[in-house]
């Protein structure tokens, strides 16, 4: 049986998005949970142009499960120096822990140097070469999108769970969130999928920056569906967790449970989780167990989700 197969074409950034600047840099402000899917990160509070001393870089975000912050360079065509000493001038001014460098065509010199920081540069800054690719099938007028990563931290497949050295319990989180993550999103066919890696927890956004829901893994042994408020000041989460616990009794009838209320004085953040109790770690768990637990962890968060995420969004703070 003989298959039409038709090459792919391959078009410039501007034959859909005119100026960098003006609509690229925007489009993917509005859309950086793309880029997030593209590298296994959970990103939020995407702000563009911001301001970096007398600078601006383009896309200032932050990392959501880290808190680092990230710097993001976006460049038409072939890199140049210049580029390159904007990355480095923005990544130093908001200390940065990843800086991601976006052009349709690097050059080896500068992959060479985003290459060697990773390797020789400063402790835990993760530095990535991405080229945002157009492209259309055959003569299709039909365009499609894709992130191709050109250069990435040395461990990072390994950070993501690639890799093959993995301890038991690495491995464990991997498989357990993977198998998760699937069945929530066929559970919630508009969620924006997660690409699970090797910690104890995976977290997505709660329609509010700085605020995200949870499946955590906690000493017990316990596991928990969780609501994290964890913005930039301490007032603001206890604004967010206090508006939300005037409504304590109405919530936790909602879902049939009591939940956890914890203002973790200790900390910047404050929390809110419903908790099971589990017979053993990760590593200790049958298969039936752990597929028992899935279940329930998804059931819990879809509930979850669905109570407390229109309220996060609701609540309205004086921020500056």
């Amino acid at each position: 049986m003989d298959h039409d197969i038709k090459d792919i074409q391959e078009h410039e950034l501007r034959s859909v998005w005119k100026h960098e600047e003006q609509d690229f840099t925007r489009w993917l402000t509005a859309n950086i949970q793309l880029l997030a899917s593209a590298l296994g990160v959970e990103l939020e509070d995407a702000r563009a142009e911001e301001a970096v001393g007398d600078f601006s870089s383009d896309i200032v975000a932050k990392e959501m499960n880290t808190g680092e912050t990230v710097v993001i360079e976006n460049q038409y065509g072939k890199t140049d120096h210049d580029h390159l000493g904007k990355l480095l001038t923005y990544s130093s001014g908001k200390d940065a822990g990843f800086s991601i460098w976006l052009s349709e065509d690097f050059r080896p010199e500068h992959r060479s140097v985003l290459e060697w920081l990773n390797e020789s540069g400063p402790k835990d800054a993760k530095f990535f070469a991405v080229k945002p690719r157009v492209v259309s099938i055959g003569d299709s007028d039909t365009r499609g999108f894709e992130f191709d990563i050109v250069v990435e931290p040395n461990e990072w497949e390994r950070e993501l769970g690639g890799g093959q050295s993995l301890t038991e319990s690495e491995r464990s989180y991997k498989e357990f969130f993977t198998e998760l993550v699937d069945a929530y999103a066929t559970q919630r066919p508009h969620w924006s999928k997660l690409k699970p890696g090797i910690r104890r927890y995976l977290t997505f956004g709660a329609g509010k920056g700085g605020v995200s829901f949870g499946w955590v893994f906690h000493q017990g042994p316990e596991f928990s569906v969780e609501l994290y408020m964890s913005r930039g000041a301490k007032s603001e989460n206890e604004a967010i967790f206090e508006s939300l616990q005037a409504d304590k009794a109405e919530i936790e009838s909602a879902l049939g449970a009591e939940l956890v209320w914890e203002r973790l004085p200790e900390k910047q953040a404050c929390r809110i989780k419903y908790p099971k109790q589990i017979d053993a770690r990760i590593t200790g768990l049958s298969e039936a167990q752990r597929a028992d637990l899935i279940d329930w962890g998804i059931e819990t968060m879809d509930r979850f989700q669905d109570e407390l995420e229109p309220r996060v969004s609701d609540i309205e703070l004086n921020e500056p």
